[in-house]
């Protein structure tokens, strides 16, 4: 297992890491229309079929892998039979109570707000339900109104309301591609950071384990949340320190619901990486050096990290995030640009070899790399996530932000059912500072630290 603790890491740096370098490029209305059979009327309602085929299209969701059985009202040979098949496969069309599909009835803003937020890997997180206009009982209004919150849809719009042909296609235009605006204001972003030689950030962290259905009460629902501040001296001298408290609801290990609080303290300095934690056991804190076999290059790292971060930005992960512009704001009396920013990632392995730095390809316990990207994608389903960030207006630096990232495990793995359905993790940053007289020294009891013992895995 710790060799899938360590895919899980990599695959979130490659998450956090890609979110702030790429982008999707603007869509454009008329491959959406191109899937209707004939020139439709702009103005007429949508239908339920036809938006289900422009969803797909817009998506770029594959056909249906096999065998769906289609509600009867669809006939099979309908130009959207297809789309529709791939929606119901996914779960984003599920239908009516009575069994049909509809797709003949007009979409409402709510359905296709709903239908959107479920093709993104959203069909309700152990989060807190999002604020809008949508009120807490209306059956849409957590996801309506994350949508609302994250930029496509407007605040003004109505959810009950029928959308025209040409408002669907302008909608999964706006949600299936990146905001111009947006997107100068992230490249401009990113070259600012390559210039910083220095930062120190703090942020609050509160992630969720939740159990699949059926596993209720043999498995725990494992919550927690934590405290983590962290020095930058750049490319790879770091000081950090972490504060955790986890909660065990539900489950046989979860007596008393307390587990242990765990806190941690690391250096980088050298190249080497000392850790100071303390034993839930005993109480008792220890300083450790990891063996420099353990870690990738971290210098390297960095380096390449800054270097995508100023633009080196590949052009086949643009796919991958979508931006939305919301405007300005003020924060600490200064004038910010706030910028949205989710998407959704099913193929792993494809995303992995273009996101995941070469200094981190060794770090895998030796296992050749396309191998150990078949065992992430065995494990996890999609890796959806959504975020803001605050960008300072006069020197463009990320000065605040949050992002939350939910992991779907798959059924199985390994011939074992996965106990877990998703992690969802949420990390808000708080405070950031740049180019400051950060001065890090590694204490003296840390330099006489030994080395951890590194675990046999059978």
């Amino acid at each position: 297992m710790r060799r899938v603790a360590l895919i899980l890491l990599v695959l979130l740096f490659a998450v956090c890491a890609g979110a702030s370098l790429a982008f999707a490029q603007p869509l454009d209305t008329g491959e959406l229309l191109g899937v209707f059979p004939q020139a439709p009327d702009l103005n007429e309602p949508v239908t339920r079929g036809a938006f289900g085929a422009m969803l797909v299209k817009a998506a770029n969701l594959p056909v249906a892998s096999g065998e769906v059985r289609l509600a009867g009202d669809v006939n099979p040979g309908s130009w959207y039979a297809p789309a529709l098949a791939a929606l119901k496969e996914r779960g984003i069309m599920a239908g009516y109570p009575d069994g049909t599909l509809r797709p003949g009835q007009p979409v409402t803003g709510a359905e296709a707000a709903v239908m959107v937020a479920r093709t993104l890997g959203l069909f309700g997180t152990p989060g807190r339900p999002e604020a809008g206009p949508l009120e807490p009982d209306h059956w849409a209004s957590s996801l309506y109104n994350w949508l609302v919150n994250q930029g496509p849809v407007s605040a003004r719009s109505d959810p009950e309301g029928k959308l025209t042909v040409k408002e669907a296609a302008d909608f999964l235009a706006r949600v299936f591609g990146s905001d111009p605006q947006a997107v100068d204001i992230v490249e401009k972003s990113g070259r600012a950071q390559a210039g910083v030689k220095a930062m120190r950030f703090k942020a609050h962290i509160d992630m969720v384990m939740r159990p699949r259905a059926g596993m209720a009460g043999q498995v725990p629902v494992l919550s927690g949340s934590g405290e983590m501040s962290t020095e930058l001296i750049l490319p790879a001298t770091m000081h950090q320190v972490a504060r955790w408290r986890f909660e065990a609801t539900g489950g046989p290990t979860a007596e008393g619901g307390r587990v242990p609080e765990l806190e941690m303290e690391q250096y980088l300095v050298g190249g080497k990486m000392y850790m100071k934690m303390t034993d839930p056991a005993t109480g008792k804190a220890e300083w450790m050096r990891l063996p420099e076999n353990a870690l990738p290059d971290l210098d390297a790292l960095m380096k390449e990290s800054l270097k995508m971060g100023g633009g080196g930005i590949p052009e086949e992960l643009k796919p991958y995030f979508y931006y939305q512009f919301l405007g300005t704001t003020e924060k600490d009396g200064h004038r910010v640009f706030e910028i949205a920013y989710y998407g959704r990632i099913d193929d792993l392995a494809a995303f992995f070899k273009l996101a995941v730095p070469e200094s981190l390809r060794g770090t895998l316990d030796g296992l050749p790399f396309e191998r150990s990207l078949d065992e992430a994608g065995k494990l996890i389903k999609s890796i959806s996530y959504w975020g803001k960030d605050y960008i300072n207006a006069d020197d463009y630096l990320p000065c605040g932000g949050e992002l939350r990232t939910v992991l779907s495990f798959a059924d199985w793995f390994q011939g074992e059912v996965v106990p877990f359905e998703l992690i969802e993790m949420r990390m808000r940053v708080e405070e950031c500072a740049y180019d400051e007289q950060i001065k890090i020294e590694l204490p003296p009891e840390a330099q006489e630290a030994g080395e951890m013992p590194q675990p046999q895995e059978k």
